[in-house]
C-alpha cells in the first residue's frame, strides 16, 4: 500500500464520512491523491450525498498495513525460537567471501513476525539469499505455504532441505547464481522477494535487480540497508540505485537487524519495504562478471 492511502485510510479510521476536502486537510495529501485512491481501491470505501465514509474492506486493509508497519514484538520468546536456534547451529562459520553476517536470533523473529503479518507468506515469499534461515523462521512461525529460497551457498539450501523434508514444510531451495539470468520460470512469479545483499553497491544493484525480475507488478521488495555514518556516500549510493530502478520506497524500519559481527555498520541495519511501480525496471539485464562482494563490512 502506498503511503497517500494508508494516510487516508487513518485518517478515516474513526468511521465518520468526510467529503475529499475534508480528507485532504485531515490526510495532509493533494486531492489528486485523494481522488487516485477512491478510484484504484472502491471497495474500501463508501460514497454518499459527497461524503466519503471507510467500510470494512478498508478497515481490513488498514489493520494489515499498520500491522507491517509496526515493530512487531512478541510478548516473550516465541516457543519456536530453541528450534530455530537449533537450526541455525548447523551452520558453519560465515563465509566471509559471500559476505555472510548472520544476524541475532531476535532478528529473525521479528522479521518472521513481520512478514507474516503483512500476508507476504501468502502472495508467494521468495528469499534471495539466505544464510540467516529467516525462511525456516517463517515457516516455524506457521507461515503453512510454500516459502522459496535461491542461494548460491548449497550448504544453506542443504539444511532447509533437510529441516523441511523433517518437518513437512512446503519449502523450495534453488541452487543458482546471481551472476546468472534469473530462470525464466522464477520471472514475475512472486508477491514478495526478501534480501539481506551485498554491502559493496556492485552486488547491493545486482541483487535488487534479480528480485525485481522475479516480483509481480504489484509485489514488494524487502531490502537490508546498512551503511556507516562516516561513509554516508555509500548509503546515498544505495538509495540512488532504489530509485533509478522505480522502486517506491513504503516504510522504514531502523535499526531493525542485529548481527553478530559487521561492528563497521554498527552491528545492525535497517529494512526498507519498497513496492513496484509502472516505472520499476532492472539496473543489470544478462550475465555479469565481476566482484559482488565486500568480503567484509565497509570500513568506518
Amino acid at each position: 500500500m502506498y503511503e497517500g492511502a494508508f494516510r487516508i485510510l487513518r485518517a478515516l479510521g474513526d468511521g465518520q464520512p468526510r467529503s475529499v476536502d475534508e480528507l485532504v486537510r485531515d490526510a495532509g495529501e493533494a486531492t489528486s491523491v485523494v481522488l487516485d485512491t477512491l478510484r484504484r481501491y472502491p471497495k474500501w470505501f463508501e460514497q454518499e450525498d459527497g461524503k466519503v465514509r471507510c467500510i470494512q474492506p478498508g478497515f481490513a486493509a488498514f489493520g494489515r498495513e499498520a500491522a507491517a508497519r509496526a515493530w512487531p514484538s512478541s510478548v516473550g520468546a516465541p516457543a519456536w525460537l530453541p528450534e530455530y536456534q537449533l537450526i541455525a547451529g548447523e551452520r558453519g562459520e560465515p563465509k566471509r567471501e559471500l559476505d555472510q553476517v548472520y544476524v541475532t536470533p531476535d532478528t529473525a523473529v521479528r522479521r518472521a513476525e513481520l512478514l507474516l503479518a503483512a500476508g507476504e507468506h501468502q502472495r508467494g515469499l521468495m528469499f534471495l539469499g539466505d544464510d540467516d534461515l529467516t525462511s525456516a523462521a517463517v515457516q516455524l512461525a506457521g507461515a503453512g505455504r510454500k516459502i522459496s529460497v535461491l542461494d548460491t551457498d548449497e550448504d544453506v539450501l542443504a539444511i532447509l532441505q533437510r529441516h523441511a523434508e523433517q518437518c513437512g514444510w512446503e519449502h523450495d531451495q534453488i541452487h543458482h547464481d546471481l551472476r546468472d539470468p534469473i530462470p525464466r520460470g522464477l520471472r514475475g512469479r512472486f508477491g514478495a522477494v526478501f534480501t539481506d545483499p551485498p554491502y559493496a553497491i556492485e552486488g547491493f544493484s545486482l541483487f535488487i535487480s534479480r528480485a525485481i525480475e522475479m516480483l509481480k507488478s504489484d509485489g514488494r521488495l524487502y531490502v537490508c540497508f546498512g551503511q556507516s555514518r562516516r561513509a554516508s556516500e555509500r548509503g546515498l549510493q544505495k538509495q540512488r540505485a532504489l530509485a533509478d530502478a522505480g522502486l517506491l520506497i513504503e516504510a522504514v524500519f531502523e535499526d531493525f537487524n542485529e548481527y553478530h559481527g559487521a561492528e563497521a555498520i554498527g552491528s545492525r541495519s535497517a529494512l526498507w519495504r519498497c513496492r513496484v511501480t509502472p516505472e520499476t525496471k532492472p539496473l543489470i539485464r544478462g550475465a555479469v562478471d565481476g566482484p559482488l562482494y565486500a568480503r567484509r563490512p565497509p570500513n568506518a
